[in-house]
């Protein structure tokens, strides 16, 4: 007999909706639904933070013609250096396994670039306040957190 509870889809909804009177979402926000955060509030963190919010593109990006920030003389740069370690330590939405990013926007020739498995914010944090006002606007409008730091854990993130 069909159960909502043996169905993997249903039970993710579930987890994801909380009846408190009306069903409410405890997801994140991600973009393109209601909860995300307007343009108008993005701008908040950015003010108390001097302006180091950042909407960097993929590093990738640089080589696909139908991107904003194509150049083919960075990509010659990016695509040597795209196995390297140190190269992705050094860019703010970057991850040093392409994996992590859903190979999304690769520096090759005839691959697809997207920015969907990049962060679309970043915040250049140079003190804690900034690290504050990141972590306070992420809790306050249901936004993901992801720290970026030097190192990773056994899971490679």
């Amino acid at each position: 007999m069909w159960s909502w509870k043996s169905s993997p889809f249903l039970l993710i909804l579930v987890q994801c909706l909380n009846v408190v009177g009306a069903w409410e979402p405890i997801c994140k926000a991600v973009p393109g639904t209601p909860s995300w955060p307007s343009l108008e509030k993005w701008k908040t963190p950015n003010s108390s933070i001097d302006g180091r919010l950042l909407q960097p593109s993929p590093p990738g990006a640089v080589c696909h013609s139908e991107q904003p920030t194509y150049n083919a003389d960075t990509c010659t740069t990016v695509t040597r250096d795209w196995t390297d370690i140190d190269f992705h330590a050094g860019i703010s939405n970057s991850n040093a396994w392409n994996n992590w990013n859903n190979d999304s926007c690769l520096p090759y020739t005839g691959t697809p670039c997207s920015g969907k498995g990049y962060p679309i914010y970043v915040i250049n944090a140079t003190c804690k306040g900034d690290v504050k006002a990141g972590v306070d606007f992420a809790r306050e409008n249901n936004v993901r957190l992801i720290v970026k730091g030097s190192g990773h854990d056994y899971l490679w993130r």
